[in-house]
């Protein structure tokens, strides 16, 4: 465990906040438009990555994973002519504010992580104004299970899926990591098809949804947190500790990542109850950014190649 930790710690800082551009003092950019004049006139251009699948992946969109009655819930797959040595399967989760977005913003990483020979799933989950949680995460549970079940005719092992997800996706992938049988978030497939996770990686998300942070946001009008949940927190308590990733941390856990925007201590209550517990996780932080940075350069190749660089250490171990 020492030498891993130390491996993976050491690439990590390879990416310094020096290497990633850092605010001066004084107002900050209020949206990419922004952004992207406050650097340019510091000599640094902010593009949006795009990456086309390669020729060697095979793309196929649309498959159906699950059905809600009449409803059915696709996902998309990438499969390499040539599996790394991994065989590893990685289940990229937008985000969105659990009201909006598609699996199709995944897609470039979904190129990047398949181009180096790993499996890749985004999956569409139900989002608050069409079903209130917990759909979303029994959507995301039973995805999972979906691709444990696909995962040796693809060339992986079902005992080497990775979890990613982003600003909502965030959250959902580390409830899905954090809440065990004893949550009750399990749908009947999923609960006999349960298995363990071989990591997760919680990029600008959530991870605790019942402290204060979170009521503060929840009160406002109109708050994601209202629309997914369905109510103010002092309405309905026990759903949003329902909810929280933090609340259900048992010492099952796969090792996890968080990457987090300015602000490293953003995770502290879930880092703490995984150390208490035994748990590897680590901390990544992006800085001089705004929210989903992740998906601009000089941002995406840090975040990448430290994601990359845990799934090595963790499944290498």
């Amino acid at each position: 465990m020492k030498r891993v930790f130390v491996v993976c710690i050491s690439l990590m800082c390879s990416f310094s906040n020096a290497e990633m551009p850092q605010f001066d003092k004084g107002p900050r950019p209020k949206n990419f438009q922004e952004l992207r004049l406050y650097y340019a006139d510091r000599g640094l251009s902010i593009t949006h990555k795009k990456i086309k699948t390669p020729q060697d992946v095979q793309q196929t969109n649309n498959i159906v994973y699950a059905r809600r009655k009449d409803r059915p819930l696709h996902i998309d797959t990438f499969i390499p002519n040539k599996v790394n040595s991994l065989k590893s399967v990685v289940i990229l989760v937008h985000g969105g504010g659990w009201k909006k977005g598609d699996r199709s913003k995944e897609h470039t990483k979904a190129a990047w992580f398949s181009n180096r020979g790993y499996i890749v799933v985004c999956p569409e989950y139900r989002l608050s104004g069409e079903a209130l949680f917990p759909a979303a995460i029994h959507d995301l549970k039973d995805a999972i299970c979906w691709t444990r079940e696909h995962a040796k005719k693809w060339g992986g092992q079902p005992d080497r899926i990775v979890l990613m997800g982003f600003s909502a996706g965030a959250h959902l992938v580390a409830l899905a990591a954090a809440a065990g049988p004893e949550a009750g978030l399990d749908t009947s497939d999923s609960q006999k098809q349960a298995g363990s996770l071989a990591a997760c990686i919680v990029v600008a998300g959530p991870s605790i949804t019942n402290d204060e942070r979170a009521f503060l946001e929840a009160g406002k009008p109109e708050s994601n947190y209202q629309l997914f949940l369905g109510d103010l927190p002092e309405n309905i308590p026990a759903t949003y500790e329902e909810a929280s990733p933090a609340h259900w941390v048992s010492g099952n856990e796969p090792p996890m990542l968080f990457i987090t925007e300015g602000n490293p201590s953003a995770h502290n209550t879930i880092r703490s109850k995984l150390d208490d517990v035994g748990i590897r996780n680590e901390i990544f932080n992006l800085t001089g950014g705004l929210h989903s940075e992740w998906n601009w350069e000089p941002w995406f190749t840090p975040t990448m190649e430290v994601t990359e660089a845990f799934i090595r250490s963790v499944i290498t171990h």
